[in-house]
């Protein structure tokens, strides 16, 4: 559930806020350009403030050695630990808030990062992104978690405004890294009022300006090869015989961006120089990541499914019930239009398939006391879906895109060694088709079932959806 929802806030007056899922993650960042772009008044300051925060690291690394013995090396260790920022609701977590975290690993990794950049030259920084363009490891989500943390107190500030615009109750709690005490050089904790998760004991609810978020940091090793592609390839082929874009590594490009730190510079000034960052567009949800939610909800309440499972045949009833609601939903009830970028008649990807399936099943499943897993670890890679009820119950789902390069694989070799892994005999392949073309590749699928189940002593059964765009309204039908 979305937190316009829960506390009852139209959707109409739901100003600059990010309306995050309060349930699960949705993989968006906080980009720390786009808080340097910025015209918010709450956060007029805050660059300055994430810069002047690493420009005393800097200042500490410089004066410090790389050992435990040295209290300035620790204390550096110390101001680079960020707890994972689960206020926000951002992420990789797949099945709830949680995600991977940044503790005192990442510290340690951040903190070399600060070393070797010195080694290098660089003293001081406008980005502390650019860290990421010499250095491996630190990805959007790190970026997003340094940023959260840094910028909290302004955070606590942004929500507070909106709570008090829209009435929604707060209660006083805890915060850890509430600010940073330049200085002690360390993190400061403070007690202040926040609205509550209900999804998570006595977590609190951060709400981020939605023009920060995006999928990548804007400036970033990918972004900076891309503007070195574009920009230098004269000096890229003839330096580093590098004549094929997509083939390079991001070690590659760490090590052009160490050899030529004059081109980070200005990359860096040439991604300053554009009028307006492109956050994430939420109305038309490119990627699927956030719609998915809202719409879901809407059809299970709709069109509920009340079962009383006590055997294995009523539990298969169940679970192949939720994969005809969502054919229904897809096919029926203009849910393929999620699927499908108008502005480019280009379809999504299988990511957004996924979630929309996530979204019928889990309130499906809550409503019915059954366990759902998505991408469960199963020993050799995750699957797609799993329902459980106890031990004796349990199916696997793949729910899958026909023109998916690797659809064949998740039919003929994933699936099956899935079920013999975990012991479960029956599975569900979900197959979606966005054109014709996708439907011709699915010639013979029948007979490939068959053998398949044969050969590996399983029961596996296929189900092939129309997100086929232009569909006539089910009122017209």
């Amino acid at each position: 559930m979305i937190f316009s929802e829960h506390f009852q806030i139209n959707p109409v007056y739901r100003d600059d806020w990010f309306d995050p899922i309060l349930d699960r993650d949705t993989k968006l960042f906080i980009d720390p350009f786009f808080v340097f772009k910025t015209q918010n008044e709450i956060f007029k300051n805050s660059h300055t403030k994430i810069v002047n925060f690493f420009l005393e690291a800097f200042k500490l690394a410089a004066i410090s050695t790389e050992s435990r013995e040295d209290l300035r090396y620790r204390l550096l260790r110390g101001t680079m630990v960020f707890p994972e920022a689960k206020e926000i609701c951002l992420g990789y977590g797949v099945d709830s808030i949680d995600g991977a975290g940044s503790g005192y690993g990442f510290s340690s990794l951040i903190v070399a990062a600060i070393y070797e950049s010195i080694r290098l030259g660089i003293d001081n920084i406008n980005h502390f992104e650019q860290l990421g363009i010499f250095n491996e490891g630190i990805g959007c989500d790190r970026i997003s978690d340094i940023t959260a943390n840094i910028i909290k107190k302004e955070l606590i500030e942004y929500t507070l405004s909106v709570c008090e615009r829209h009435h929604v109750p707060v209660f006083p709690i805890k915060i850890e890294h509430y600010d940073y005490d330049f200085q002690f050089k360390k993190w400061t904790s403070q007690t202040v009022n926040l609205p509550l998760n209900p999804y998570k004991k006595k977590l609190p609810i951060l709400l981020v300006p939605s023009e920060f978020l995006g999928q990548l940091p804007t400036i970033s090793t990918e972004d900076f090869w891309n503007y070195c592609w574009e920009n230098k390839n004269e000096d890229i082929r003839d330096q580093f015989n590098i004549v094929v874009k997509n083939e390079v590594r991001k070690s590659d490009v760490i090590k052009i961006a160490r050899q030529h730190r004059d081109w980070v510079k200005e990359y860096e000034e040439f991604r300053e120089a554009e009028q307006k960052p492109d956050s994430y567009d939420f109305d038309k949800d490119p990627k699927g990541l956030y719609q998915w939610d809202a719409s879901t909800r809407r059809f299970v309440n709709t069109y509920p499914l009340e079962f009383n499972i006590t055997n294995e045949n009523e539990f298969l009833l169940f679970s192949e019930s939720i994969v005809n609601q969502f054919i229904h939903f897809i096919e029926n009830n203009s849910g393929y239009r999620l699927l499908w970028n108008d502005d480019t008649n280009r379809p999504k990807g299988e990511e957004a398939t996924q979630l929309l399936f996530t979204g019928i099943a889990k309130h499906y499943c809550k409503a019915n006391n059954i366990d759902i897993s998505k991408e469960a670890n199963l020993g050799r890679g995750p699957v797609d879906f799993k329902f459980s009820q106890g031990y004796r119950n349990r199916v696997l789902i793949e729910v899958k895109l026909a023109r998916n390069s690797k659809f064949w694989d998740g039919l003929g070799l994933q699936l099956p060694k899935y079920l013999e892994v975990e012991e479960i005999k029956f599975g569900y392949f979900v197959i979606v088709c966005y054109t014709e073309k996708d439907f011709s590749k699915l010639n013979g699928i029948q007979d490939i079932i068959i053998n398949v189940c044969k050969v590996n002593n399983i029961i596996v059964k296929f189900f092939i959806i129309d997100a086929t765009p232009n569909k006539p309204s089910a009122s017209n039908l």
